[in-house]
């Protein structure tokens, strides 16, 4: 085999030229071609993973829809209790009950409508305590009027507020037959951490 030396002038061109070309290719090759081909391959990953997310999205939207129905109808569900429950009234769960009561005792009749609170009745809870406590709030009416219009007030609250229970009832007779005096003792849901029972021998 000849050496570069010894070939022809043409021949040492074209050897060298070819040597050049060679290095050119494999500099490209090294820097350009390799390199863009792991680019390549990276960015294959990535839009794999992209619709592998996109997948997810789209099954979370879907399922997104499904459950805010299920929400609206749970939400829809829990509304009569949600309006049935006492809340304070300027601090006042009176002036709460008055504000609810005084329309019905207007459509009855009834006359000299008083409102007091009495002590908070709280109800058994299980163990471990619920996140949530409920207990019932007594509120005392105190009004004038007939029997009839009485018993009137009485049915028109177990209709209009089917979450309110009677707890008591005192009918006291006037000479009047048609200004009679009741006392009624209603009973409202209530819900909040103040209605915790106290432990027995006292709030620790």
């Amino acid at each position: 085999m000849k050496s570069i030396s010894q070939m022809a002038p043409n021949a040492q061109r074209s050897f060298v030229i070819t040597l050049a070309i060679a290095a050119v290719a494999v500099v490209l090759y090294m820097f350009a071609v390799q390199p863009c081909g792991e680019s390549l391959e990276k960015t294959k990953q990535t839009l794999e993973q992209l619709r592998s997310k996109k997948q997810v999205i789209d099954r979370d939207l879907r399922e997104a829809a499904k459950v805010k129905v299920r929400l609206e109808k749970l939400d829809a569900a829990m509304a009569p209790y949600k309006e049935a429950m006492l809340t304070p009234l300027l601090e006042s769960w009176a002036m709460r009950a008055k504000s609810k009561l005084d329309i019905l005792a207007a459509e009855a009749g009834l006359l000299n409508i008083d409102y007091s609170e009495l002590p908070v009745r709280a109800l058994p809870v299980p163990k471990p305590l619920p996140k949530q406590l409920f207990a019932r709030r007594p509120i005392k009416v105190s009004c004038r009027g007939s029997y009839a219009e009485i018993v009137s007030f009485l049915m028109r609250v177990e209709k209009d507020l089917p979450y309110v229970s009677m707890q008591s009832f005192r009918l006291d007779a006037q000479q009047d037959p048609e200004t009679q005096r009741g006392d009624i003792v209603f009973e409202w849901p209530v819900m909040g951490e103040s209605t915790v029972p106290a432990p027995k021998g006292g709030r620790k």
